[in-house]
């Protein structure tokens, strides 16, 4: 590993948890931009629901499939179950998936709030692990 990458990961470890213990006001600016929906997908996906809904069969129906060959990956059932009705769901029932769309696009549980509450706490857990870091580093040169 390059010592350089170790340097940078340290420094963004510092710079952050030093916002954390210092900056509420930089944390919550920061926070805000991070929330903020770069795109959205329903719209796009609409036009090709068709061929979304036939791909997510097929890579569903793989995934079934490809578990049953071997036991021992048991979650593939699941993961090919949980895609196969997906897709079945863009197939045959799209306005049932608008409206799970619309529903799941509310904010169950806002992060901010928890990450505010315990910013000290984490800032001093990155700052820690910048040294951790920088120590890391100090030996990879040695």
């Amino acid at each position: 590993m390059n010592v350089e990458w170790l340097i940078m990961v340290g420094v963004v470890l510092l710079v952050f948890g030093f916002l954390f213990i210092f900056s509420r006001n930089a944390l919550m600016v920061l926070g805000s931009v991070m929330n903020a929906p770069v795109a959205t997908i329903d719209e796009k996906l609409k036009s090709y629901r068709i061929l979304a809904g036939v791909v997510l069969v097929v890579i569903g129906g793989w995934l079934i499939s490809v578990a049953f060959g071997y036991p021992s990956l048991w979650y593939l059932h699941i993961i090919g179950v949980t895609v196969l009705f997906f897709g079945l769901l863009y197939l045959f029932l799209p306005e049932w998936l608008d409206w799970l769309s619309s529903v799941l696009d509310h904010i169950l549980l806002s992060t901010d709030e928890a990450v505010i509450a315990a910013r000290k706490s984490l800032g001093i857990i990155l700052i820690i692990s910048a040294i951790y870091v920088f120590y890391s580093a100090y030996l990879v040169m040695r």
